[in-house]
């Protein structure tokens, strides 16, 4: 049997990211999505999944954007500003943030998505960041702290060997080698077997997306998507790549995969009970 969750990042973070996953939730397969609390449009998205019943956890947020809760020692500028991923992967890796101060923050982003009314079913971190071992038990104490039943588990399913060249390869390294035995020893969480994707960031099309589906095994499983509308300001963040996912994930051909391999779709929500 093959459980898959097609989970949407970023929602949250525009309005035009935001259309783009509700379309696909709505006409295509994408089964949940993540939803940045400290995000720019985080209040019309929280408002537009209340509506449409889509099933959202929170995706924890150190590096883009500015904390909820005030300035970090070691990690914000003094006016909270989070300061990008380069410099947040250093920060973690010194471990010379203030850590109490960080799960003020985590606690406050989980916090202002149950403020909406919405239920988050798991969470997931923005740029991985959870993988790292000052933060990997924290997400799981969290989660637990806040009733909240699953977590992703950011492990890369796709063989190393087939990892592109250049900075996301390298990226693909650092993730492999900081998956930890932490992120799977709590029995009380739900979470999938691993990761699908993560080598298709900004690749993603209808063609990847059907190879994608045809290979992969039975397990409990989640694919990580970044469906959207391209942003009409030029923002790289937000550029025809989202279109493309959109276009994918709402094909009548992926749908078709998924039919004839007997892949059932599902959410966060429903992993524990998929098997």
């Amino acid at each position: 049997m093959i459980f898959l969750i097609i989970n949407a990042d970023d929602l949250g973070s525009g309005p035009e990211r935001d259309r783009g996953i509700l379309e696909a939730f709505q006409h295509g397969i994408v089964t949940s999505a993540s939803l940045l609390a400290n995000g720019p449009s985080f209040a019309s998205a929280a408002l537009l999944s209340n509506r449409a019943g889509l099933p959202v956890g929170v995706h924890l947020n150190l590096a883009d954007g500015f904390t909820l809760s005030g300035p970090i020692a070691g990690l914000t500028n003094a006016d909270g500003r989070l300061p990008g991923k380069p410099r947040l992967r250093l920060c973690l890796t010194e471990e010379k943030c203030n850590l109490a101060a960080i799960r003020r923050e985590l606690s406050a982003q989980i916090e202002r998505v149950f403020a909406t009314g919405l239920q988050p079913d798991h969470l997931d971190s923005h740029q991985h960041c959870q993988l790292f071992p000052c933060l990997n038990k924290m997400v799981v104490e969290l989660a637990r702290e806040y009733g909240i039943g699953a977590v992703r588990l950011p492990r890369p399913m796709e063989p190393a060997e087939d990892d592109p060249d250049g900075i996301l390869g390298e990226e693909l390294s650092l993730y492999r080698s900081l998956v930890s035995a932490d992120l799977e020893a709590d029995s009380r969480l739900a979470r999938p077997d691993g990761l699908w994707g993560m080598p298709l960031l900004n690749r993603l099309d209808q063609h990847t997306l059907c190879a994608l589906l045809e290979t992969i095994p039975a397990g409990r499983w989640e694919l990580m998507t970044h469906p959207g509308y391209a942003a009409p300001d030029g923002d790289a963040f937000g550029d025809d790549r989202r279109d493309r996912e959109r276009l994918a994930l709402c094909s009548s051909e992926a749908r078709a995969v998924i039919t004839r391999r007997g892949i059932q779709l599902g959410s966060f929500g429903e992993l524990a009970c998929a098997f």
